[in-house]
């Protein structure tokens, strides 16, 4: 094979091994951003509830998640059905304080 050729092929090698580390980082990268501290707090909303019980919970940035408990795999756990409603302070301070008593 010619020089060249040999430089073309080390060249797009390494391009192709640039292109999948970096997709394969993206991808670890989603799904770690779909995992946490809601999804435990969903998980334990449905602590002592059943399939397909109305369930809600609150995430950390004022908005309010509210769906049913459904299995994920083998653990029951609050999926969204309506779209995420914002509370606003007086909400929130009214909920704890419902709550609390």
């Amino acid at each position: 094979m010619p020089l060249q050729q040999l430089k073309f092929k080390s060249t797009l090698n390494n391009s192709l091994f640039i292109l999948i580390a970096t997709l394969s980082l993206l991808t670890t990268s989603y799904v770690q951003a779909h995992s946490g501290p809601l999804n435990e707090i969903a998980i334990k909303v449905c602590d002592t509830k059943k399939r397909s019980q109305a369930c809600q919970y609150e995430g950390g940035h004022n908005d309010l998640y509210i769906g049913s408990c459904q299995y994920m795999s083998t653990t029951l756990m609050c999926v969204r059905s309506q779209p995420i409603q914002i509370i606003d302070d007086s909400t929130t301070h009214h909920e704890k304080e419902k709550h609390s008593d």
